[in-house]
């Protein structure tokens, strides 16, 4: 496939991920993995963090992310001595939309939405925790850490993304 981006599987991206028994019996776990991946942690570390600080349930989805991650952010809470820090313009405490840009086109100025090719085009290098619709991931110096899908679908529009340093 022609725009497939870099892809690294989540087993070979994170620590204990293969021999992890939580992660064998876990659905919907797509934050931790993507915090475990950000922060290189291993995975049971993330798992515990997650549920601890972001309030998420074994086999449910992970709520309140974006919210979280912000207090991360303003707490200037270190985990594995990395930081949060909001990628694009903090409009409100969603940030929906945050990575928002305008485009002029025949001189229409239009607001467009970041995409995720054009975000990896945009920033090569770094540890981002992305966020899409009702789901995250990793992209860590261009390559992308997730489900395979997220490497595939390049014009998925991103809700907001984070700087992990």
């Amino acid at each position: 496939m022609k725009n497939k981006l870099p892809y690294e599987a989540t087993s070979k991206a994170i620590q204990g991920y293969s021999e992890s028994v939580i992660a064998k019996s876990e659905n919907n776990d797509c934050v931790v993995r993507a915090f475990a991946s950000a922060f290189d942690v291993p995975y049971d570390r993330a798992h515990k963090y997650v549920a601890e600080k972001f309030g998420r349930q074994p086999g449910k989805g992970t709520f309140g992310t974006v919210t979280k991650l912000l207090k991360m952010y303003d707490d200037r809470t270190t985990v594995n001595y990395k930081k949060v820090y909001p990628v694009g313009v903090r409009k409100n405490s969603i940030m929906t939309n945050s990575l928002s840009y305008n485009v002029t086109i025949k001189g229409v100025t239009k607001v467009r939405q970041m995409i995720v090719g054009t975000f990896i085009k945009q920033n090569p290098k770094g540890t981002f925790f992305v966020l899409v619709r009702q789901h995250a991931f990793t992209i860590k110096d261009g390559v992308v850490i997730g489900n395979y899908e997220d490497a595939v679908k390049t014009k998925k529009i991103m809700r907001c993304a984070f700087e992990i340093k």
